[in-house]
């Protein structure tokens, strides 16, 4: 089986695995524009108590916090966020962003 992935995987292009690995400084350009009115967006950044919402370093550590899991999140409605679209190719750059944050 594991041959088989290997095999398989080295007939992808390289250029369509690279799709799958966002920009980190364009997830913080679109974080800073897109989610920064509630959202800290930056390292080290306070966010404001009272909205009550995680920093994104938060959420980078926050346990279990994966690249699935993030896709998952920006893929399903949240009621407490605003219905926010993001295109594939921001979410996968402001994912890579937020996994850049990680401790």
């Amino acid at each position: 089986m594991r041959a088989l992935l290997i095999a398989v995987t080295a007939l992808i292009p390289g250029s369509v695995l690279a799709q799958d690995v966002g920009d980190p400084a364009r997830g913080l350009a679109y974080a800073r524009q897109a989610c920064g009115e509630c959202h800290a967006t930056e390292l080290g950044e306070k966010g404001d108590s009272f909205l009550a919402v995680p920093s994104f370093q938060e959420i980078a550590n926050t346990t279990g916090m994966s690249e699935i899991a993030l896709i998952s999140f920006f893929q399903t409605p949240h009621p407490s966020m605003p219905n926010l679209i993001v295109p594939a190719d921001d979410a996968r750059d402001v994912i890579a962003y937020i996994l850049s944050l990680k401790r």
